[in-house]
């Protein structure tokens, strides 16, 4: 006979010699919810990968994948389901909180109504919603995601979340948020700076798109070259443009020289009016022309990207 025990859906963990509920009730997800994945006290301790590009804050889910926070350079805070298997169907889905460990009879409270998707990524949440979440975790409670089991439109899944190590974690992953760069890699890859009329000169709005180019360069050892193009409209004469587009791209290429980057990571191409990306017959589409664009090459081995 087992004393001091709840069973939860068949499964028991034994902590200090007593046996005690891990994570969720079975009548959370009702008597005809077979499909349940919840990991064990050991397993699903929430972990934390910090750089200066990327926060991402995780819970390995068995047989199921992770449970992430993630927060880019640039970007917001946002969640969502990391799939190795495809266990979800596409379609609503709920998110429940539930009672933690030393709250056996806490009511469910249901957090959030969502919406399952294709792909690598079937749940995603944005910055308030991840909040929401998060502030659930926080206070020690569980998450439970349920939703129509893939295989068998009759049956449902139901994952569990797990709290242990939260806390403290998600501390970890705030200070990490506080120390990444101004932007992230696909924001900087391909800049573009307008230039007015026959202008030369770099304004402070300019400057500061560069100098959150030079931040993530400096930052990044897997950058290998940073590629300028300096183009025209097409007003004037051919060669005066040609002219004018090498001009551009000297002065972005000599701001970032003296940013800090180096000689040899930086190629620079003048173009004038030969590549339009819009019609020089209007204002608009003249002030598009008049620009320089950067490109950042990168490589990075597979094994060393945060996902």
């Amino acid at each position: 006979m087992i004393v001091g025990g709840i069973r939860v859906q068949n499964k028991w963990v034994t902590i200090s010699g007593l046996v005690v509920a891990w994570l969720l009730p079975a009548s959370v997800f009702g008597a005809t919810t077979p499909n349940y994945y919840a990991g064990t006290l050991e397993d699903t301790r929430w972990q934390l990968q910090a750089s200066v590009f990327a926060c991402k804050l995780y819970q390995p889910l068995d047989r199921v994948g992770e449970a992430v926070f993630m927060r880019r350079a640039g970007e917001e805070q946002r969640f969502y389901l990391a799939a190795d298997n495809r266990l979800l169907a596409t379609g609503p889905a709920t998110i429940e909180a539930t009672a933690p460990l030393w709250q056996p009879f806490y009511r469910s409270e249901k957090v959030h109504n969502l919406s399952v998707s294709e792909g690598d990524e079937p749940v995603q949440l944005d910055w308030r919603d991840s909040q929401a979440l998060a502030a659930q975790l926080h206070q020690g409670q569980q998450l439970a995601l349920t939703a129509e089991a893939w295989h068998d439109s009759s049956q449902q899944v139901s994952i569990a979340v797990a709290s242990t190590g939260f806390a403290g974690a998600f501390r970890d992953f705030l200070t990490c948020s506080q120390q990444l760069l101004p932007a992230n890699y696909d924001q900087i890859n391909r800049s573009s700076i307008q230039f007015l009329s026959a202008a030369l000169e770099l304004d402070d709005e300019q400057k500061v798109v560069l100098d959150h180019l030079v931040r993530y360069v400096l930052a990044d050892p897997h950058v290998t070259a940073v590629v300028i193009d300096g183009h025209s409209d097409g007003v004037g004469l051919r060669a005066d443009n040609l002219v004018l587009s090498q001009q551009r791209a000297e002065a972005v290429y000599n701001y970032l020289i003296e940013r800090g980057l180096s000689e040899e990571l930086i190629q620079v191409r003048w173009h004038g009016e030969r590549y339009p990306i819009a019609s020089n017959r209007t204002p608009e589409g003249r002030e598009q022309n008049r620009r320089v664009t950067l490109r950042v090459d990168r490589f990075e081995p597979e094994h060393l990207a945060v996902k």
